[in-house]
């Protein structure tokens, strides 16, 4: 097969990872401005419990759960274009419902619907961005379109902040809404799913092929799978399993933060909304450069190997856990630091876990793999939301009655039962991923 054109290939790639940032990062206007609208939802109905409240998006994650799972599936067939432009116009029309609902069954079930919708997205970027790249660069490749969530997070909460600041919850929900529309109009004409379909050949070099290919050449696509082998061949895998598991832990950790960052410098820092949204944002933002850094290391230091990188930071991230213990109520600028160093530590084992490693695993049906990986990681995250949101309710009581035996250096706070939680939680994942060390790429 002919070379494709070096200048015409290098315009659709970087296309192709503009269209997949700019959507992606997109979606996140419309699912984080929930964190940062919820202690005014707890205030405007003041009958809820924080615990219903935090139902609310832990029904979205089952939901998102689920999805993930069907739409790795379905993402086989339809292809990113195709399922990520349906899922988009989904999640408008549930955000612009929820900023005009009054009752929580209508809140739930409006949640839950962008749930679905939301899930049927990053399976489809990693699938769609690995048609694009070959194996040797696909850590940093992965690394650099995962800021696309993070830099989408920082955005959420700063315009949710704003908006909530301003003009009332309401907006928080109907403004990204129609932020996401003419995006997703953007995305449907502009993006194709491979380089095969605009002619230029095969460019992965991980999927099997009748002959081996030397460097720089095409390689054979791979002969269709049937859905049912698809199915069988992901539930069978048993390095599949170990991330999905793994996942399922460190995404509780990561949603628990993103769910409440906002909340606790709200409600133990005493920031105001607006306040606390723009100091949560260290968490993101350091996390983008975290993804980067994790996704080069791996490439270049651990030659295609994930699991080392992500072992390393769970470990660390369960003490900068602990540490958040030993945070002075009112002590916002080293709250904001510790949220930071968290988020470096807590993104890149997310990007490699649900991105890299995934495609690593089964090329020839990465958004199978991804999906599956990111279902079990979503039922992780449901902890996140009702979980937490418990025991920031049962913790007073907790605290109340083992007044007498409680550690004289540790703050008597709901907030320090929450993070001993997340700092146990996150050693979970770094033990099973230190279990995978010596994994590699097919590709290497």
């Amino acid at each position: 097969m002919a070379q494709p054109d070096a200048s015409t290939l290098r315009r659709w790639q970087y296309q192709t990872f503009a269209l997949l940032w700019g959507a992606y990062a997109s979606y996140y206007l419309c699912r984080l401005n929930f964190a940062v609208a919820q202690p005014l939802i707890l205030k405007e109905f003041p009958d809820w419990t924080a615990a219903q409240v935090g139902m609310i998006p832990s029904v979205y994650a089952a939901i998102y759960a689920i999805g993930q799972f069907l739409n790795g599936q379905v993402g086989e067939r339809l292809g990113g274009r195709r399922l990520m432009t349906i899922a988009m116009i989904l999640i408008v029309s549930a955000n612009l419902g929820f900023s005009l609902a009054t009752s929580y069954p209508m809140m739930l079930a409006l949640w839950g619907l962008n749930g679905l919708a939301q899930s049927a997205g990053w399976s489809l970027v990693v699938k769609t961005i690995t048609n694009w790249t070959r194996t040797e660069r696909r850590g940093l490749v992965v690394g650099l379109i995962s800021t696309c969530y993070q830099v989408g997070n920082v955005l959420a909460w700063l315009l949710a902040g704003v908006l909530c600041e301003s003009m009332g919850w309401r907006a928080a929900f109907s403004v990204p809404a129609m932020i996401l529309a003419p995006v997703a109009v953007a995305f449907w004409f502009g993006l194709r799913d491979g380089p095969e379909e605009v002619g230029l050949g095969t460019i992965r070099d991980d999927l099997p092929a009748t002959t081996s290919a030397p460097s720089g050449t095409h390689v054979a696509p791979v002969v269709a799978r049937s859905s049912w082998e698809i199915l069988r061949l992901t539930l069978t895998n048993r390095m599949l399993w170990v991330l999905g598991v793994a996942f399922f832990c460190a995404n509780g950790v990561r949603y628990a933060f993103m769910n409440w960052a906002v909340t606790y410098m709200n409600d133990f820092h005493g920031r105001s909304i607006k306040g606390s949204a723009f100091t949560a944002v260290a968490l993101p933002l350091i996390g983008a450069v975290g993804a980067v850094s994790a996704g080069w290391f791996s490439d270049r230091l651990f030659g295609g190997r994930r699991a080392p990188v992500c072992a390393i930071s769970l470990y660390a991230l369960a003490l900068v856990c602990g540490g958040f213990l030993f945070v002075p109520k009112g002590q916002w600028v080293e709250a904001t630091a510790m949220l930071g160093l968290a988020g470096f530590l807590i993104y890149g084992p997310d990007m490699l876990m649900s991105g890299a490693a995934t495609a690593d695993v089964d090329p020839a049906a990465t958004a199978a793999a991804t999906g599956f990986t990111m279902a079990l990681g979503a039922a992780g995250s449901i902890f996140s939301g009702a979980g937490v949101g418990w025991l920031r309710d049962q913790a007073p009581r907790w605290i109340a009655d083992s007044a007498g035996s409680w550690p004289s250096f540790l703050p008597m706070t709901q907030w320090t039962v929450i993070f001993a939680l997340l700092a146990a939680l996150s050693l979970v994942p770094a033990t099973l991923m230190a279990g995978l060390w010596n994994a590699r790429p097919k590709g290497r």
